[in-house]
């Protein structure tokens, strides 16, 4: 028995030894943990504010771009809804001794051409503006369509023309004074 005794004393002095050693490493290794994480959690937060900031700055520099670019999209869609007007768009269309059919064709390719040239107008405003945009086109080229095909073969656009006016007198409202009307109240909302 007297020979496992020091076999014990041996084996807790190599065991104190190793706690001891881990102990030593432990001394280092928890300060370097603490220290490190409190520089990643200040470099966080500081990037995470510089990004943040940074962000904002690109917003005002993009609204700086943007705003005017908005500004004339409306403007350009107002002047569009008010060239497709009736009244403006058969007066400025309709000439002296042209056939119904004839006019019909203009006004809806005048229609058309006015759409297409502000089609990119759609990209600066809201969706729901652009959707009056197109009901309004499609409705005056539906009010065209209704009142040629009211008319006998040998009218004159004289005759279309009082046709298209009796046809918008007949509904509540015009489709490009709706447009207009919500373009104007998301306009003012944006804006003022």
């Amino acid at each position: 028995m007297v020979g496992r005794l020091p076999l014990k004393i041996d084996i807790m002095e190599k065991s104190t030894d190793y706690i001891l050693s881990i102990l030593e490493v432990l001394k280092y290794i928890i300060p370097a943990g603490v220290v490190f994480g409190i520089v990643q959690y200040i470099l966080k937060n500081f990037f995470d504010n510089e990004y943040q900031r940074r962000h904002i700055e690109l917003k005002v520099e993009t609204n700086k771009l943007i705003t005017p670019l908005k500004l004339q999209a409306y403007e350009r869609i107002v002047i569009l809804m008010e060239r497709m007007s009736p009244n403006n768009l058969i007066f400025r269309v309709s000439h002296p001794g042209i056939s119904a059919t004839q006019l019909k064709i203009a006004l809806i390719q005048d229609i058309n051409n006015e759409f297409n040239h502000n089609v990119s107008q759609q990209v600066y405003v809201s969706s729901q503006s652009w959707q009056m945009v197109r009901i309004a086109k499609e409705e005056m080229i539906n009010i065209i369509n209704t009142s040629y095909s009211s008319l006998g073969p040998n009218s004159v656009g004289l005759d279309l023309s009082k046709a298209i006016f009796e046809n918008m007198m007949q509904k509540e409202s015009i489709p490009t004074n709706l447009a207009l009307e919500f373009i104007r109240k998301e306009f003012h909302l944006l804006f003022d």
